[in-house]
C-alpha cells in the first residue's frame, strides 16, 4: 500500500503543479487577496468531490459512454472558461484607470471566488476521464470504497497544497507590484491563458 501511495502522490503532484486553468485561476484570485485564492481552492476541491463521487458511484462511466451528453458538457464548459477569461482580460484586477473601469477598487467576494473555482474545474469534463483512468490503477476490487476514499483524500490534499502555494506565490508577486499597470497586464495574461485552455477543452 505504501508503494501505491507514493506512486499515486508522484503522479498527482506532477499533474497538479503543471500549469492549467486551475493554476491560472488561483494566480488571478491571488491578485485580490490570499483569502480569495483560498476560497477559489475550496471551489476546486468541491468540484473534485463531485468528480470522485461520479467515479465511485459508476455515474462517471455512464456520462463518458454517452457522447452527446459528454460533448455537451465539454462545450458548455469551454464556453464558461471563455467567458471567465474574457472578464479577466477586460477588467484585470480593477485597480488602474479607475475613471474608465466601473469595477475598479471593488473587493472581490470570497463567495464569487469559491463559485468560480468550482465551475472552473467542472467546466473541464476531461477531468472525469482522468479520474476514471487513474483511480482503477490503485484501487483494489475487494476494498474499492475504502481505496476510493483514501486516494480521493490524497488527491484533494495534493490539490490543496499546490494551489495554496501558487496562491502564496501570486500574492507575493502582486503585493510587490501593487496597484500598477503591470499587475493588470499580468492578470489579463492569466485570463488569456484561460481562454486558450478553453479551446483545448473544446477540442477534446
Amino acid at each position: 500500500m505504501l508503494e501505491s501511495t507514493l506512486q499515486f502522490l508522484a503522479i498527482t503532484l506532477f499533474l497538479e503543479v503543471t500549469p492549467g486553468p486551475a493554476v491560472l485561476f488561483i494566480l488571478y484570485q491571488s491578485a485580490f487577496s490570499f483569502k480569495n485564492a483560498i476560497a477559489g481552492t475550496l471551489g476546486l476541491l468541491t468540484s473534485n468531490v463531485i468528480w470522485i463521487s461520479l467515479v465511485a458511484t459508476g455515474l462517471g462511466l455512464v456520462l463518458t459512454q454517452t457522447p452527446a451528453v459528454f460533448n455537451a458538457l465539454r462545450y458548455v464548459g469551454a464556453l464558461y472558461l471563455i467567458y471567465l477569461g474574457y472578464k479577466i482580460i477586460r477588467f484585470g484586477i480593477g485597480q488602474p484607470h479607475a475613471d474608465k473601469n466601473v469595477h475598479a477598487g471593488e473587493p472581490k467576494s470570497l463567495w464569487s471566488s469559491y463559485r468560480q473555482g468550482m465551475f472552473t474545474s467542472l467546466s473541464n469534463p476531461k477531468a472525469l476521464l482522468f479520474f476514471m483512468a487513474l483511480f482503477p490503477q490503485f484501487t483494489r476490487p475487494e476494498f474499492f470504497a475504502h481505496d476510493i476514499v483514501y486516494f480521493g483524500v490524497l488527491k484533494m490534499a495534493c490539490l490543496a497544497v499546490v494551489m495554496i502555494l501558487y496562491g502564496l506565490m501570486g500574492r507575493r508577486l502582486f503585493n510587490y507590484m501593487g496597484a500598477s499597470t503591470w499587475a493588470n497586464t499580468i492578470s489579463r495574461t492569466l485570463g488569456a491563458g484561460i481562454v486558450v485552455a478553453a479551446f483545448a477543452v473544446a477540442r477534446g
